[in-house]
């Protein structure tokens, strides 16, 4: 695919293409001993479009050069790349896309598409999802639609978690594992839903022993039937999302595979005024056909968290956002702070850090080593 965004941009210049970009400048430090930089680097990303009748390209390629732990280098990577076809009531999109489902903030349970890169977290939402590989069909009919996804090849999560010895396995790109999905979506009397169904693999991975006596990470198939909603009363926003995990193991009983499992969010957001937001949420993740002793290591039967998203900005001038999720159970907790200034036209700066705390064997505990603040300046053209 790296060779197709390559080859999208090239045909776009050669139409003339209009093109935006920016260029960027960031520093990542550890927060954990010894507190080295764990990432410097600079980018230059350029996004490049056409319309040709009823025909959009679009390009968005990354020039990366940094600096890491792994090493250093440079680098070309195709954020998104597709071709985007309209009709007086349906849009196809084909290529490298971000396909994001559901309707609360930050935790989704309908959204399983789109991977996350949990080890780049920083303030910007491409720097820590990774695009796929689709085709996406919108039908629209008065107040409705209906979306059809179509992901060839799959991509899993980054976790970041190394399991010494362990192989991971990547499901076979052939058509029996294509992964596929359909969300009607709608309003009524202020009420806007949707129903969704996804036929896929778990973007998590899972730790299961082979027969050589070692171990094997895999993404075991799954099926998603999910739902969501919002409600606005004033100056509040009443949501909610939720979906029903039909796992491998129906009867749940089988250690090495999730049992099927409930995973919902109600949220109420408010507006406090134009300037102050706050989007506090309750999760639980409830598992069925729990059978003391045949259970995974880590699953629980039910889990809860909340997670409080808080925003206060100065409209031409600075924002401050803070993003946190705690688990109940185990007490562990992510927080995600960041502080935007606009310096000039076009001229960003973003402080924050990502935080990980918590037992070691908590799910924020075993991702305490990716902690780290950031420093980021970034010119838009």
């Amino acid at each position: 695919m790296r060779g197709t965004g390559a080859i999208l941009l090239l045909s776009i210049l050669l139409l003339g293409g209009d093109f935006t970009g920016y260029m960027k400048f960031y520093a990542h430090q550890s927060l954990v001993s010894p507190y080295g930089f764990t990432k410097l680097g600079s980018r230059l990303q350029l996004n490049l479009k056409k319309s040709l009748g009823k025909i959009d390209f679009f390009s968005s390629l990354d020039f990366d050069m940094r600096a890491e732990e792994q090493g250093r280098g440079l680098s070309l990577y195709p954020v998104e790349a597709y071709i985007t076809f309209h009709w007086s009531s349906v849009d196809l999109r084909i290529g490298r896309q971000f396909v994001f489902w559901g309707r609360t903030d930050w935790i989704n349970p309908t959204d399983n598409i789109t991977p996350w890169d949990y080890t780049n977290i920083t303030a910007e939402i491409e720097d820590y999802r990774l695009s796929v590989d689709a085709a996406k069909l919108d039908w629209y009919f008065g107040n409705s639609s209906l979306e059809l996804v179509l992901v060839p090849f799959f991509k899993p999560n980054i976790t970041g978690m190394e399991i010494p010895g362990a192989k991971e396995v990547l499901p076979e790109q052939k058509p029996e594992n294509w992964q596929e999905g359909l969300r009607f979506s709608s309003e009524f009397s202020g009420l806007n839903f949707s129903l969704s169904y996804w036929k896929g693999f778990d973007l998590y991975p899972t730790v299961v022993p082979d027969m050589q006596g070692g171990l094997t990470v895999q993404h075991p198939r799954q099926q998603v039937f999910g739902a969501d909603f919002d409600y606005a009363l004033g100056s509040f926003v009443i949501k909610g999302e939720g979906a029903y995990f039909l796992t491998q193991d129906r009867e749940g009983t089988d250690p090495f595979v999730k049992n099927p499992y409930l995973h919902y969010v109600l949220a109420l957001e408010w507006a406090a005024s134009s300037n102050l937001t706050a989007d506090l949420q309750f999760v639980e993740k409830r598992v069925l056909r729990w059978h003391q002793g045949l259970m995974g290591p880590y699953e629980e039967r039910i889990s809860r968290s909340a997670s409080l998203v808080f925003t206060y900005k100065r409209e031409g001038y600075w924002k401050l956002q803070l993003i946190s999720v705690y688990n109940f159970k185990d007490g562990d907790y992510f927080l995600l702070p960041i502080f935007t200034y606009e310096f000039a036209d076009g001229v960003n700066i973003y402080l924050g850090a990502t935080l990980f705390r918590g037992p070691e064997e908590s799910p924020f505990g075993r991702l305490k080593d990716s902690s780290r603040a950031f420093l980021e300046v970034k010119y838009s053209f």
